[in-house]
């Protein structure tokens, strides 16, 4: 009984130490500058789980700062041509906007863990009406937050540093419009393997720090790997992206990295 005891207590102690004191792959990229977010910010994952991937860790730190009514996120794309859908007979004669309900079963649920308000995701293949990808309606998003709310900060992907063409566009999207000085605080996703490119003076690191947030971008994680018959969800996030999810969930600091240049 005692030695059952002391090898909880062991691994209790075990897991503290990891989430702790470990330091990652990360580690050498964290300059311990964060910018402060603006009095809102505004998420654009160009498709389902690209917010939590790159993201998760930021959506918690901003929803802390500027509080959960202010946090918003913005999805690009249908998200429905995924290789999951072409590959898994199971899928086998699905139309495109079915694709897109069961990618967001996922997407939303996932939001729902990170904090994000219902009210506060905005699906733009629902505000056009029709499926895609829809660049210029994320225009007309970014400059419509912009106008109303006034002190904003925007974050997509990176416009040069991705390796993925779709996430490319995003950025540039939001690259253009602050070139042109029509927004004030542009902030990029980054994949890991692209940090070394941006100077350590443009790099905002998140962290977890506590168990709380440490289970909450878990579990917002989980919504893409865990299968539920029942909801409709079927793991075609982590399918498609696994080992990029596998990379994320070794981390014990749960990192995302923000381009602010």
């Amino acid at each position: 009984m005692k030695d059952k005891k002391d090898k909880k207590i062991m691994g209790i102690i075990i897991v503290v130490l990891v989430i702790f004191g470990v330091h990652t792959a990360y580690s050498q990229y964290n300059n311990g500058n964060i910018k402060r977010f603006k009095d809102h910010v505004v998420f654009y994952p160009q498709h389902q789980d690209d917010e939590v991937l790159w993201g998760g860790t930021a959506i918690v730190d901003a929803i802390k700062e500027c509080g959960t009514d202010n946090v918003y996120v913005t999805l690009v794309s249908d998200g429905s041509g995924v290789n999951v859908f072409k590959n898994n007979p199971k899928f086998k004669g699905i139309d495109r906007k079915e694709k897109e309900r069961l990618r967001n079963n996922e997407f939303k649920a996932c939001l729902n863990k990170l904090g994000v308000k219902k009210d506060n995701v905005i699906i733009l293949a629902d505000e056009a009406k029709k499926p895609g990808t829809h660049y210029d309606l994320m225009e007309k998003t970014i400059l419509n937050f912009e106008k109303k709310l006034g002190s904003v900060t925007h974050i997509a992907h990176h416009y040069k540093y991705d390796d993925h063409i779709m996430h490319r566009k995003n950025g540039q999207v939001l690259k253009k419009l602050s070139d042109e000085h029509k927004v004030d605080d542009a902030r990029y996703f980054m994949k890991p393997n692209y940090v070394s490119n941006i100077p350590n003076d443009k790099r905002d690191i998140y962290k977890v720090n506590n168990m709380k947030d440490y289970n909450t971008v878990k579990s917002a994680l989980e919504e893409y790997k865990n299968v539920d018959n029942k909801n409709e969800k079927y793991g075609i996030g982590y399918t498609s992206a696994h080992s990029y999810f596998d990379y994320l969930l070794n981390d014990p600091s749960l990192t995302s990295i923000l381009s602010i240049y």
